[in-house]
């Protein structure tokens, strides 16, 4: 069947070369998916090839307007392409990412579309995006392809991801796009690392930045040309020089002068900042951040930019940066395009809408009362038939007074996560379907305040995955496949959906280092949190502060990025509980699990009252189908 469709394929091409031409506006989307897109060069052969095999699906002429025919138009271009980096012809050649693609080359990748595509009930990512362009598979059938085994298994699409484990993917300015570095990161890398992190967030960001439409110049002719404040021009601290009065907009790094003045840096240089008049957006301002400067440049008095308003730089939603950057493989776990993302979504949607994550802060395992509300948690959704899917515990995982105990060692530790292992092998329901991440708090083993941090020691989670194999009679193998001990930060990829897991204490850290702008009105403690998340997303990274602040591993700073913006963000915090959405990412604050229970049991003691055992203690569900989170507390008992 492959040789005959590549046999069929190569005539058509060939019959057709000198009458199929491709329209100006479908040679447009072709060089922007291949060369922008995907690197490739195209020989005119596989521009005729591309032609004539559109024409025989009747995707070539497309009438404007008619959005289901066009989107077809689109993926059949998209599949083609990525399909040659999937299938590997290039590397079959002998070429590289930049070799020339010719028609020989498209007509294998589209004959072994075409053949996975007969197969697509399996399932495979290739068969999903074959179904566009085999005749024989109806749209409709690409979109219940996921489906035709009834409900899948959650566990079928779901992955942890640890922080030390995701490759290297960074921005290249020269090729404009992101690449995958060959090179493992290292924990001691050379001093050249520092800068080079900072360079590659610069970068990548002001290069968001230019795709932003405030930023894109007008087209020549058109209405939004004929006005001066149609758009937004960036300019660098390079041209300020010998154009003072000048009014102007710059990007870089937020940050002092070694006599502690403030300025921006960029890769030209950097300038003096004043910003007694500024006026500031909104978002908490950091040393180490990105920002926009707007203002007027003198040299009067020293050169210096006096700023008349700052603020962060726009974010992309994911749905942009996943359709522009759908080839990349950004956690390791392979490569997931943006319309197989959309299936996997609509498909939980259809079987596991009330499948659930439920997230707990400030696990202190060493307090009495700390067993007796987990009991009681696990047990009411066992009771209620309704057993979340993942359980992610945050630490700290000994209180502060236990933490003095343990005076550093890792007995405490040890013991505390017998007594946790002996509570989870008594619900052994939770271990048929549920998965189980422990990601470390500030204090925990070994505290550290670099980012981001390793998982738990294998001296404490070799002992508790024996433990639990013997109580539950399992293999350890199975026990390790259920729990995992991830880093802090540590992501999910669950069914199209990416959620990010960080514990710390970022809002007080945050305020703590933010910067007076302007007049510096105080914040309100709402604005506060909503600023913080508006901060993390705009910058696209978790720490956007300089290293004296939070000191971060040079060579691994690209695990810290929220680019694409990831579905939902988990900030596990001390502070009390928040929940918000921003640019269609579900953020919140679980608060801690303890912090509710320690001021009610003081109130209960206070009243005589010696029932301490379930008391207020407080957790988030998640639920990804809907992206949504909802707030559970144990009543008093």
């Amino acid at each position: 069947m492959a040789a005959a469709t590549a046999a069929s394929a190569s005539t058509l091409a060939s019959s057709s070369s000198s009458t199929r031409t491709l329209p100006p506006a479908i040679r447009r989307l072709v060089l922007q998916t291949f060369t922008k897109k995907y690197s490739l060069q195209l020989h005119a052969s596989a521009l005729t090839f591309i032609a004539a095999t559109l024409d025989e699906h009747e995707l070539l002429h497309v009438t404007p307007g008619d959005d289901e025919l066009e989107a077809a138009q689109r993926e059949a271009v998209e599949v083609l392409a990525k399909g040659c980096l999937d299938l590997g012809v290039l590397e079959e050649a002998g070429g590289g990412a930049s070799s020339i693609v010719t028609a020989k080359q498209l007509q294998h990748v589209y004959s072994q579309l075409v053949a996975d595509g007969q197969q697509a009930g399996s399932g495979s990512s290739t068969g999903v995006a074959a179904a566009v362009l085999d005749p024989d598979i109806s749209r409709t059938q690409y979109e219940s392809i996921l489906n035709e085994e009834g409900a899948p298994a959650p566990d079928r699409w779901f992955d942890v991801v640890d922080s030390f484990a995701m490759p290297r993917v960074q921005w290249d300015s020269v090729a404009k796009t992101f690449v995958k570095l060959p090179q493992q990161a290292s924990i001691l890398p050379p001093p050249l690392s520092k800068p080079l992190a900072i360079r590659n967030r610069l970068q990548a960001l002001r290069a968001l930045v230019l795709r932003n439409e405030n930023f894109c110049p007008p087209l020549p002719g058109s209405i939004r040309a004929r006005s001066s404040d149609s758009w937004m021009k960036l300019t660098s601290t390079s041209n300020l020089l010998g154009r003072p009065n000048g009014r102007f907009l710059l990007f870089g790094v937020l940050t002092t002068t070694p006599d502690g003045r403030w300025c921006l840096e960029d890769e030209d240089g950097r300038v003096e900042l004043d910003m007694s008049q500024a006026i500031p957006g909104e978002g908490i301002f950091t040393l180490g951040a990105l920002v926009l400067v707007e203002g007027r440049y003198s040299d009067e008095d020293g050169e210096k930019l006096h700023v008349h308003a700052i603020g962060h730089p726009p974010s992309e939603p994911r749905a942009r940066a996943r359709e522009m950057y759908g080839h990349i493989d950004w956690t390791g776990k392979g490569v997931l395009s943006l319309k197989e993302e959309q299936s996997l979504s609509h498909s939980l949607q259809r079987h596991h809408r009330d499948l659930s994550f439920i997230v707990l802060s400030d696990v202190h395992l060493d307090l009495p009362r700390t067993f007796h509300s987990l009991k009681a948690v696990l047990r009411g959704y066992i009771d209620a038939d309704f057993v979340p899917f993942c359980l992610v515990f945050c630490g700290n995982f000994l209180s502060e007074e236990g933490r003095r105990k343990a005076d550093g060692g890792l007995t405490k530790y040890q013991e505390a996560f017998n007594g946790f292992a002996d509570l989870l092998a008594s619900f052994p329901t939770l271990f048929a379907t549920s998965h189980f991440l422990l990601v470390p708090g500030p204090s925990d083993p070994f505290a550290t305040p670099l980012l981001p941090r390793k998982a738990l020691p294998s001296l404490i989670s070799d002992p508790f995955h024996a433990r639990l194999s013997s109580k539950l009679n399992l293999s350890r193998t199975k026990v390790q496949e259920r729990v995992h001990f991830v880093s802090n930060p540590c992501r999910v990829r669950f069914w199209g959906k990416d959620v990010v897991v960080f514990r710390d204490d970022l809002l007080e850290r945050m305020r703590r280092n933010g910067v007076a702008v302007g007049e510096g009105k105080e914040i309100k403690e709402g604005g506060m949190k909503k600023f913080l998340v508006s901060t993390l997303l705009d910058q696209a990274h978790l720490s956007p502060l300089n290293q004296q602040a939070r000191p971060v591993l040079w060579e691994h700073d690209h695990t810290l990025r929220l680019y694409p913006m990831p579905s939902a963000l988990i900030l596990a915090d001390s502070s009390e509980h928040y929940e918000l959405t921003y640019e269609s990412c579900h953020v919140f604050n679980p608060g801690s699990f303890n912090a509710a229970a320690v001021s009610t049991s003081a109130a209960a003691m206070a009243g005589g009252d010696d029932r301490l055992g379930v008391s207020g203690a407080g957790w988030t569900t998640y639920y990804p189908a809907t992206g949504r989170g909802e707030r559970s507390e144990l009543a008093r008992a």
